[in-house]
């Protein structure tokens, strides 16, 4: 499905010169990625691979006497799996729900994927492309499309995975934005994952020579858009990258880690959610070999629709928002970014803005200027609500002729959004709150001063830990849900209607 962000934020008018100008501010640079090139198996880096050319040398496993503490201890947590794709037993951490799956590019050929789900696989990860080995430009998978409709078509859960080779946290989230604009229009029920690692002995990223810090930086970039986007990353690599060239245990703080190690007992200890265990399973309904894995949850793969809020599977009963995403949505304030997703860590847009302060205002009549925003086109699910924004002042577009539909809204820039809203419309804005407290309040915006200390003495807004308030942080979905039910079960309650 698709999740861009669809939906929307807060339900006042802006009257502050000082806040409009805040919400005018220059627009970020946001990624369009035209530079897609059409497939080459030269700079394929699984070509070598496929065709015998590279082999991939895989640690054998160490003997008993030469096992380190650490791994006795780890081992003793372990139970056996039995994997039907290769006939063989595994070691795996127990106190896990295992999940059988499958990862596939174009050099599986003709997938029948109705024979590959009867035949038990529980779930697939397709490729949706490349950056080359030499080049370093991005590719699609010729088969993505085909493969990923395939699977969608019988009902399996999909993750979708890029082949990295990025230098920089710039090509990192090129890949990033490489992968969300392949996956639009296809539902994702499982993470987005950078695949990262050497092209053997060659290619541009074994060259480079790139320390351990630059590695992760790049990891978590990649990760950060696309936790952003409203996905949930992954980080694959193997057992000896986990271990040497990058700093795992700070992805695995905010992306599950994807170990490759083909054997039957693993030596790595770090933490791991999906395990490829084998390169050479095979199953019905795909002719040549393919790769292996289990995928580790302490509940099930996807979500049930039981536990799941208003119908959002990434909404759980037990997330913190939960029942704020509820009451946004109960009262028409917010909506979901797809039928079954509501994206509660992306981040929020200014047309979200524009949108629900529309919404709120009843949606008025608004006459659409093709002159007045070059990236507002004439049927866009917000193109009215930014146009009335626009005509009444609450918003304003830059001054290069943008309104800058994408750029993100900041919690201090929330703070004053609402602030403004109840001086205009009668809500008590007395209280305030000294926030010395805070050891990032001296950052402040001037214009937002006094709106973030109403907000936080009213409960809208609280620190991200116990001494930041991040106000020039972008907010989430999530954050924005909460911070609505509390200024409108609060001070703001006498704007609900009765």
């Amino acid at each position: 499905m698709r999740k861009r962000l669809l939906a929307a934020l807060l339900a006042f008018t802006f009257v502050c010169s000082s806040a409009i100008s805040a919400l005018a501010a220059e627009p970020a640079d946001t990624t369009k990625l035209e530079n897609v090139l059409p497939y080459s198996e030269e700079e394929d880096p699984l070509t070598s691979r496929y065709n015998g050319d590279l082999i991939e040398v895989i640690p054998p496993d160490c003997a008993e006497d030469e096992l380190s503490e650490e791994q006795v201890q780890y081992d003793a947590n372990k139970v056996t799996q039995y994997s039907f794709l290769t006939g063989k037993e595994y070691n795996v951490p127990s106190g896990y729900n295992i999940y059988h799956g499958i990862d596939v590019s174009k050099w599986n050929e003709t997938i029948n994927w109705s024979q590959v789900k009867n035949a038990g696989v529980d779930y697939a990860i397709i490729r949706v492309g490349y950056r080359g080995t030499s080049s370093g430009s991005l590719y699609e998978d010729p088969q993505f499309r085909t493969y990923i409709e395939g699977a969608i078509s019988v009902g399996l859960p999909i993750g979708v995975y890029v082949y990295s080779q990025a230098l920089t946290v710039e090509e990192a989230r090129e890949e990033a934005n490489f992968a969300l604009q392949c996956i639009e229009g296809y539902q994702i029920d499982l993470p987005i994952i950078m695949d990262y690692e050497f092209y053997g002995n060659d290619g541009r990223l074994y060259n480079e020579h790139l320390s351990k810090s630059q590695m992760t930086e790049n990891a978590l970039a990649f990760c950060d858009t696309i936790s952003s986007a409203g996905y949930q990353p992954m980080l694959y690599a193997n057992k000896s990258f986990l271990t040497d060239s990058i700093n795992a245990s700070e992805v695995a703080a905010v992306a599950p880690i994807w170990l490759a190690h083909y054997t039957t007992n693993t030596s790595y200890t770090g933490e791991y959610a999906q395990w490829q265990y084998s390169d050479a399973g095979t199953v019905s309904g795909i002719d040549t070999n393919v790769d292996s894995n289990f995928y580790l949850t302490k509940g099930a793969l996807v979500s049930p629709s039981e536990d799941c809020v208003k119908g959002f599977t990434d909404v759980l009963s037990s997330s913190w928002y939960a029942d704020a995403v509820s009451f946004v949505v109960d009262h028409g304030l917010m909506s979901g970014t797809s039928s079954t997703k509501f994206s509660p860590n992306a981040t929020l847009s200014r047309v979200m803005a524009a949108q629900i302060l529309y919404s709120l205002t009843g949606k008025p009549a608004a006459a659409y200027d093709p002159d007045l925003y070059s990236d507002v086109p004439a049927d866009a699910w917000y193109t009215d609500a930014v146009m009335w924004a626009n005509e009444t002042g609450v918003m304003k577009g830059y001054s290069n002729g943008k309104f800058g539909v994408n750029d993100v809204i900041t919690r201090e820039q929330i703070a004053t959004i609402l602030y403004s809203y109840s001086e205009k419309y009668g809500v008590d804005t007395s209280t305030l709150r000294n926030l010395n407290g805070y050891t990032d309040a001296d950052s402040i915006s001037s214009y937002a001063v006094t709106p973030m200390q109403w907000a936080v003495a009213n409960g809208i807004i609280s620190g991200r830990t116990e001494t930041t308030l991040a106000p020039k942080g972008s907010a989430t979905r999530a954050e924005c849900a909460a911070m609505l039910q509390s200024y409108l079960t609060g001070v703001g309650a006498s704007l609900l209607p009765a």
